[in-house]
């Protein structure tokens, strides 16, 4: 089976974590969000998937077009890092993309 530009783009991420670039790996999660959305969105013939990767996790009239079950985990990309470059708590991104991706296509199917 042929990996999706997410999957490869959350392989990439834990990539960057192993190789100690924790910035660069939030960012790819980010960018596997964004991707497995806009997989989703075209899935579904909607037109919003021509938006950028980081609006297609922000956007509160594509967030309504996706299941519930993920909006704490689209929450929690949209934080910032702070003066030290690190996320609030236990908030691991990679995580939180894993479970976009599975959720978005269960439903997509």
């Amino acid at each position: 089976m042929q990996k999706t530009l997410a999957e490869l783009e959350l392989e990439k991420a834990r990539v960057a974590r192993e190789n100690g670039n924790e910035g660069m790996a939030r960012v790819l999660a980010r960018r596997a969000a964004g991707l497995a959305i806009r997989a989703f969105l075209e899935e579904n013939g909607e037109t919003q998937s021509m938006l950028s990767l980081n609006k297609l996790i922000k956007d509160e009239s594509v967030r309504n077009l996706l299941p519930e079950t993920i909006q704490a985990e689209l929450n929690r990309m949209c934080l910032r890092v702070d003066l030290n470059y690190q996320l609030p708590g236990n908030i691991d991104l990679i995580k939180d993309a894993q479970t976009i991706l599975n959720l978005l296509m269960i439903h997509g199917e």
